[in-house]
């Protein structure tokens, strides 16, 4: 799904107009990207959690020259989605027989 679709899909369930929405998008977006770079977590029930995971040094090697170099740590968002999405996507299409 593409983002204009996904924009009309929340229209259509939350009976928003088209442009409404698409600022509500962007805002929530926005919002969880400025939570996640300031190092907060955010849990939306019934769906999932969203946070920051700091990922370690590392070793690296370029495959081309083999020549090694350092990746420094930083931080990586991460998302674990909720019980009940998970058995959304679980369970989807089995009651279609």
């Amino acid at each position: 799904m593409r983002n204009k679709e996904f924009i009309r899909a929340v229209q259509l369930e939350s009976g928003l107009n088209k442009e409404k929405t698409a600022l509500l998008m962007e805002a929530l977006a926005a919002s969880i990207s400025k939570m996640l770079s300031d190092g907060d977590s955010l849990s939306i029930q019934g769906f999932g959690s969203f946070e920051p995971r700091k990922k370690d040094e590392r070793l690296s090697v370029n495959p081309s020259t083999g020549k090694r170099f350092m990746i420094p740590p930083k931080l990586v968002p991460f998302f674990r989605p909720g019980s009940s999405l998970k058995n959304k996507v679980k369970n989807f299409g089995s009651d279609e027989q």
